[in-house]
């Protein structure tokens, strides 16, 4: 039994397993060594201060976020990561009728009097400012390093339009087929938009039966080609020198390695206000953003992804992007499939077997409880060992089964051996009953030797 649930949870993808999910849970987030604080990673969050100054709702209008990229193109990030799709194109009513307005004057020959072509250049101008769009992309052209979010089109994700050409930019060297995540389509910005900015990674994360997020895609399938997530795009922007080392780390688990939790408060956070109505010219701005990685992403009350990770609740889907990116970078990837998961089936056949072998040459069924423990000790200590060290996370459950079912068979068979003996001597007693003892008659004393030697003289 133990080696069985061995082997189905290395063909699943590793472990844990549907047992262990909640073992995991706690150690994770509670005795593996958290990733620590981040120096260069800084969180530009859309929360409810940011939405009551702008007074607007949420999605903010194309302008706010030609402004947004604007300052923050001021203050030279490293890279700007934006867990956001712009997916289709801003309000043109007000467009269109500008431009029909000009083909009228152009028609009408006003334009050929000095006041009629005044009037089309003021226009022309005003069409410009509010074209959300064209701003948002000439800010976009202005930084140095913006990626823009992506999405894999899978089942449980909101209906968007898939790009037409189906490509967001240049795929993977990866193996599409063997990643963990897979889709049809891929949905992405809008094509000004992608043109103007370095990149574009997918936003997607694995959720697991129970709705927590133990896994991040660093890369999805899609028709047999390769794309990057949000994080593994930024990386590769970031250190274009270590692009094989971050695609080799990328592919660990099929795409999908296990992730090593945050610290509390371990991301330096900074309101999209204080970005906006700040003077670029502030040291504390300069100080906060300047050659610092930035996410950018809403969090605001009731708008961001109710993503649950083991021991936390309702943390931001940007915020997940960014330890994914530090993780990466790191190498802090665990690893679960593979050569990993036969370690694991390997090793919880070796105890099982090992008990077995202890179990024949015991004598008492004290003996055996007792290697039982000292190899559950064992098997414990050795699997976590591994997962905090080396990073490999192997099955635990199997084995501690496949133990307490051993001892359970061996307790069961030596009472059995003890019933069978004491049923034999039983029906020996019966066979050959023990004969009464009589009591022998009492005998006469000799006569002491003194007197017979009288009776001889």
């Amino acid at each position: 039994m133990g080696i069985a649930l061995a082997v189905v949870t290395a063909v699943q993808g590793g472990a844990p397993g549907f047992l262990e999910r909640s073992l995991y849970d706690q150690a994770v987030s509670r005795l593996l060594p958290a990733v620590p604080p981040s120096e260069d990673l800084v969180l530009v969050e859309v929360d409810d201060r940011a939405l009551a100054s702008l007074g607007e709702r949420w999605p903010l209008s194309r302008a706010t976020w030609a402004s947004v990229f604007h300052a923050l193109a001021a203050q030279r990030p490293a890279a700007v990561a934006v867990d956001v799709v712009f997916d289709q194109p801003g309000p043109r009513d007000a467009l269109e009728l500008g431009e029909d307005i000009l083909t009228a004057l152009q028609r009408s020959g006003l334009m050929e009097q000095p006041a009629g072509a005044a009037l089309a250049e003021d226009l022309e101008a005003r069409l410009r400012t509010r074209d959300g769009d064209a701003r948002l992309a000439e800010a976009l052209s202005e930084g140095h390093g913006i990626i823009l979010g992506a999405a894999a089109l899978t089942h449980d994700v909101p209906v968007m339009q898939p790009l037409e050409d189906g490509a967001l930019g240049t795929p993977l060297a990866l193996p599409a087929q063997a990643l963990r995540l897979q889709a049809q389509e891929v949905a992405g910005s809008i094509a000004p938009l992608r043109m103007a900015a370095r990149g574009s990674g997918t936003l997607n994360m694995l959720v697991d039966g129970d709705g927590v997020i133990r896994r991040y895609p660093y890369a999805v399938g899609v028709k047999g080609q390769s794309w990057p997530s949000l994080a593994l795009a930024t990386a590769l922007h970031l250190s274009p020198e270590r692009a094989e080392p971050l695609r080799a780390f990328a592919a660990v688990d099929h795409g999908a390695p296990l992730m090593r939790l945050p610290a509390p408060n371990w991301l330096p956070r900074l309101s999209l206000a204080d970005v906006l109505h700040s003077d670029p010219r502030s040291v504390g701005l300069d100080l906060a953003l300047r050659d610092k990685t930035v996410f950018v992403g809403v969090t605001a009350t009731g708008l961001h992804g109710q993503s649950t990770l083991p021991g936390q609740v309702a943390v931001p889907g940007v915020e997940i992007h960014a330890f994914a990116l530090d993780n990466l970078r790191s190498g802090r990837l665990m690893r679960s499939s593979g050569w990993v998961a036969l370690l694991g089936v390997l090793e919880t056949a070796a105890v099982l077997l090992g008990f077995v072998l202890l179990c024949r040459r015991a004598r008492t069924l004290g003996a055996v409880l007792r290697s039982a423990l000292a190899l559950t000790a064992v098997h414990t200590a050795l699997v976590a060992w591994l997962a905090a060290d080396p990073g490999w996370l192997i099955p635990l459950v199997p084995a501690w089964v496949g133990l307490a079912w051993v001892l359970l068979v061996d307790a069961a068979s030596r009472a059995e051996e003890l019933g069978r003996q004491r049923g034999a001597l039983r029906r020996l007693f019966i066979r050959y009953p023990q004969a009464s003892v009589e009591p022998a008659p009492a005998s006469r004393e000799a006569p002491p030797a003194r007197t017979d030697a009288m009776r001889q003289d």
